[in-house]
């Protein structure tokens, strides 16, 4: 059993759905726009795999089958809105660093004709909430039960020396 890239993909585009610039590009038909968009996805997944499988303990394996656009296990709805959600995360952290570097072109006089401060720092501010709520999602999943939701316990008596 498996899950297809799509499922996660249709998740990823509704959290970014009101972003026109995702979805619109110059010159292609509405299906090659998508096949360019789902090519973008891939690579926010392969990052919020990797996210995921560095700051959460999982059973996952979270193998990836390009062959047949599927991931090698069953992912919960819950896994699916947090793989998605970092997928959103890194797609909001490219953003974020052409704007540290679209700072370090311009003075501050500049920045006020082609970025103002309020859109700026709107921006940095969901770029950190979006951050924030991601670590806490996978701090949730990390201390869950993936398949029942209840809280992981530890069995200390097996630790303690009769």
């Amino acid at each position: 059993m498996s899950t297809s890239y799509d499922v996660l993909y249709g998740a990823f585009f509704k959290m970014i759905e009101k972003d026109l610039d995702f979805f619109t590009y110059s010159n292609v038909s509405s299906e090659e726009a998508m096949e360019i968009a789902k090519n973008r996805a891939k690579g926010y997944l392969v990052e919020a795999i990797t996210a995921l499988k560095i700051n959460c303990s999982t059973e996952l394996a979270l193998e990836l089958d390009d062959e047949n656009e599927t991931i090698g296990d069953v992912l919960t709805p819950i896994e699916i809105n947090l793989l998605a959600s970092l997928m959103r995360e890194k797609y909001f952290e490219r953003d974020f660093s052409l704007l540290k570097a679209f700072q370090l072109q311009f003075s501050p006089k500049d920045l006020q004709v082609f970025s103002p401060a309020n859109e700026r720092k709107t921006f940095m501010d969901m770029f950190e909430s979006i951050k924030k709520e991601n670590r806490v999602l996978m701090g949730n999943y990390s201390s869950r039960d993936r398949f029942t939701g209840k809280l992981k316990t530890i069995d200390y008596s097996m630790y303690h020396n009769e």
